[in-house]
């Protein structure tokens, strides 16, 4: 694409949904082209020599010697790529704009169809995805919140250019939205590790969209001075986060702004996560409480945090079982009843915008925590009293949202994670889980006032206990495991091995009792021990079953006179086998003796050309015996492979079927069982023989066996429900939450409503 060239609004593509622009304004909208040409390459270039200053500053602070390098490195990189980078933006954004004037809003696509990054999607990501996907809504928000009157005259213009065509979220081509997706686009295969594409994201957001403002003053101007609604004009200029240190009643400091952004290089820029949430609550806050208005006096933290901890001792008094969480607003509201608060000389007392803020993003983290499926109720209300601690080292430390090793963090993450396996099966008291958890949480209720110290301590001694009672359930767990392989392999080798005498007995049509006795009662312990053993490609499966082919051919009648001879050579080595063979599994030497003078008998009868007929008394007391012992073996057989196997599902496999079959060993099932009782199980082995499944409980015990088929069976009836992924920690699914739910067209307003 040349970058200065003019648009067509002619040849739209066969199927392209198109629209009209009003008649006499193709020159106004090259006119507003040639103004974008123009500011791209000046902002990028400003990006470009601004960055390299900023990865150097950081490589000479960084704090090790890979760090560093790391650095060094991502300058090389982008000196390399500074021009396909460049060269990328211009081409999307202009891509946008010339798209709009011929296909509309709807060909601004928000995000690069790539990216798999999706606002309304984001579900639980990976950490770095996540965090760059916070560092890209955290611009828009600001963007959008900067610049909101310059936006709303360019929607209406752009909007009235086409017949009033609705602009919708994202659909204005020259909106942060667009030029950021652009960007992200421009750099999504830049090698580089996340810090500095971090640092790369807001170099981007200082030195473009923090110099939307002028450019926006000249296309408006332009559309205006064409006679484009120029009634419109902004009633206030914009109050820019990127002008300065911000003032007033937003409570945010400046430190997040104008300071290079490098997580974990200094404190102040651990606040990017929740600087990027404190601007996606702007959004969504009602309009009541965006700006206060009066005499107001803020309360002061050191006082905010001393009520603070009044209501955690209060709180403390509870039982966990009615412990709740306070929304937002209820919280405010206790705060500010709260003597530790004060009153105001004149006018009214109020919370901070920061301060408030904080309140929000905890309130509604613990609601998601109550709402947590991997969480059973008493484990619910047990870490949701932790709430107003939680509260009190977000105040202190902004970091607790970013840093995922932050000692609070950590510790809510590991008791999280320990309890999805609980249930109240598994009891209260003692030295157990529960037990464990509700000593941290009245420890932290207790103790806790502004030492985040005492998070580390606990964490140490509940991974401690965690490890111990883990080392325990992984020794059960082996075991069950092993009997179960066990008892699958041992069905699997009877299965194989009752097949290939039933093969090899069949070739042969009417096969002497005698043999069939011996090879059923005997031979058959023979091949399962070596099935077990050695496995059915080994050569001794081969032997072994190449001798019971040749025990049956030798009892067969040998009408040739070659055949007689065959047999009387082959004679001593079949029966030296079989003697070796029986004895190897400690036969019944009385069996082993008569069976072999059963068989002298048929072999001389052979050897004479024929084959006695004759049964003998004994011999009929031998096949009594060997139906009766045979019939408990197949019995046996039938009821472990019913065990193991239950009968096969009729109906075509659906997605539950196929949920079943795809099911992670680790994963966790909530198991609601006939009378009542819910069982929590992780799914510990899946055979790969039959797809039978092996699930255990938190301490290693077995659970359930089930079938791949009766697996789907439970998830389609809802006997059993799928857990969060252990993998994930609550918080970092509490954060996703949220920023999907602040993120989502029409959500809820964060707050609970009116301020008090």
């Amino acid at each position: 694409m040349n970058a200065g060239k003019i648009i067509s609004f002619e040849g739209k593509r066969s199927g392209e949904q198109g629209v009209v622009l009003r008649p006499g304004y193709h020159g106004t909208i090259n006119a507003g082209r040639q103004l974008l040409v123009k500011f791209l390459p000046q902002r990028m270039d400003a990006l470009f020599e601004r960055l390299d200053d900023v990865l150097y500053t950081q490589a000479d602070k960084a704090g090790s010697d890979h760090n560093q390098t790391a650095y060094f490195e991502a300058m090389r990189i982008l000196r390399r790529e500074r021009g396909p980078i460049q060269s990328n933006f211009n081409k999307g954004v202009l891509g946008r704009f010339d798209r709009f004037w011929t296909q509309g809003p709807s060909a601004v696509s928000s995000r690069s169809p790539d990216t798999g990054f999706d606002s309304d999607q984001l579900g639980l990501v990976e950490s770095d995805e996540l965090e760059e996907g916070l560092a890209v809504s955290g611009m828009v928000s600001k963007g959008n919140n900067t610049y909101y009157r310059d936006l709303y005259a360019l929607d209406e213009r752009f909007s009235y250019l086409l017949h009033g065509v609705s602009m919708g979220k994202d659909g204005n081509p020259l909106a942060p939205a667009a030029l950021c997706a652009a960007f992200e686009q421009s750099i999504a295969t830049l090698e580089v590790t996340l810090p500095v594409r971090l640092v790369v994201y807001k170099q981007f957001e200082k030195e473009l969209i923090g110099h939307l403002g002028p450019f926006y003053d000249q296309i408006n101007a332009t559309l205006a001075k064409a006679g484009i609604l120029p009634g419109i004009k902004p009633t206030m200029r914009r109050n820019s986060p990127y002008q300065g240190p911000a003032t007033g009643s937003t409570g945010r400091g400046a430190a997040a702004d104008t300071q290079d952004y490098a997580p974990g290089d200094n404190p102040e820029m651990q606040a990017e996560v929740f600087a990027t949430l404190q601007q996606l609550l702007l959004q969504r806050r009602p309009v009541s409480r965006t700006a206060p208005t009066g005499n107001v006096h803020y309360v002061d933290s050191v006082n905010l945090l001393s009520a603070l901890s009044v209501l955690q001792h209060q709180g403390n008094i509870a039982e966990a079982a009615n412990a709740s969480v306070m929304d937002a607003r209820s919280m405010r509201t206790a705060l500010l009843k709260m003597p530790q608060i004060g009153q105001a000389a004149s006018g009214r007392m109020a919370i901070g915008r920061a301060d408030e803020d904080t309140i929000d993003v905890i309130s509604m983290l613990f609601e998601f925590i109550l709402d947590d499926p991997g969480l059973s109720d008493p484990m619910r209300a047990l870490l949701a009293r932790l709430q107003i601690p939680m509260l009190k080292v977000a105040i202190l430390d902004k970091s607790f949202f970013s840093r995922k090793e932050h000692p609070a963090r950590r510790l809510l993450n590991v008791m999280a994670q320990a309890a999805i396996g609980w249930t109240e099966e598994s009891g209260r008291s003692g030295d157990g889980l529960y037990a464990r958890i509700e000593s941290a949480v009245n420890r932290i209720l207790t103790k806790f006032d502004d030492d985040l110290a005492l998070f580390d301590e606990l964490y140490d001694q509940f991974a401690a206990f965690l490890e111990r009672e883990q080392r325990g359930a992984h020794v059960a767990e082996e075991r069950a495991t092993q009997v179960t392989q066990g008892k699958e392999a041992l069905v699997e080798a009877k299965r194989q091995v009752a097949d290939e005498i039933g093969r090899c007995l069949s070739n042969y049509g009417d096969v002497p009792d005698v043999v069939q006795n011996l090879v059923r009662d005997g031979w058959n312990d023979v091949l399962l021990l070596i099935y077990l053993r050695k496995g059915r490609e080994s050569d001794e499966w081969s032997d072994a079953v190449n001798l019971m082919e040749r025990l049956v051919w030798s009892v067969m009648p040998k009408p040739s006179h070659s055949e007689r001879q065959e047999l009387l050579r082959s004679i001593p080595e079949l029966l030296k086998g079989l003697r070796a063979g029986l004895s190897g599994i400690s036969y019944n030497q009385h069996k082993m003796n008569r069976a072999f003078k059963g068989l002298q008998a048929r072999h001389l009868a052979c050897l004479r050309g024929g084959r006695a007929l004759d049964e003998t008394h004994t011999q009929q007391a031998d096949e009594e015996d060997y139906v009766e012992e045979v019939g408990e073996v197949m019995e046996e057989i039938v009821l472990e492979s019913a065990d193991a196997h239950s009968a096969p599902i009729v109906s075509e496999p659906d997605a539950f079927d196929a949920q079943a079959a795809k099911l992670d060993v680790g994963t966790w099932l909530e198991l609601n069982e006939e009378d009542g009782a819910v069982i929590r199980a992780k799914l510990s082995w899946r055979s790969n023989i039959s797809g039978s499944c092996l699930f255990v409980n938190r301490r290693g015990m077995k659970v359930a066996e089930v079938t791949r088929q009766g697996l789907g069976a439970w998830l389609r009836s809802g006997k059993a429900v799928l857990l969060p992924e252990v993998s994930v920690p609550l918080m970092d699914r509490a954060l996703n939450s949220l920023v999907e739910t602040l993120n989502k067209p029409g959500s809820k307003k964060p707050g609970g409503g009116k301020e008090p």
